[in-house]
């Protein structure tokens, strides 16, 4: 094996570098993590009804307490 040997100055220059590097990538991460929260605050400030958005206006639900026999029956239909 021939390895070539580093000096100090370049392995302070490499990891100057890659510290560098990684001050970019956090502050990258940082950002994107502020977006993350921003969007989920925008959303969660809302008022939406779940239900609606999920299936919209025109779906209705049948009641489970007045259209069966049993919950008349219980509940007095």
């Amino acid at each position: 094996m021939n390895e070539t040997k580093m000096t100090l100055t370049e392995r302070n220059q490499k990891l100057y570098e890659l510290r560098k590097k990684l001050d970019e990538v956090r502050a990258q991460a940082a950002w994107i993590e502020q977006e993350i929260w921003l969007v989920r605050d925008k959303y969660e400030n809302q008022d939406l009804d779940l239900f609606k958005e999920m299936f919209g206006d025109s779906v209705k639900v049948p009641s489970i307490y007045t259209d069966t026999p049993m919950a008349e029956e219980y509940y007095g239909g």
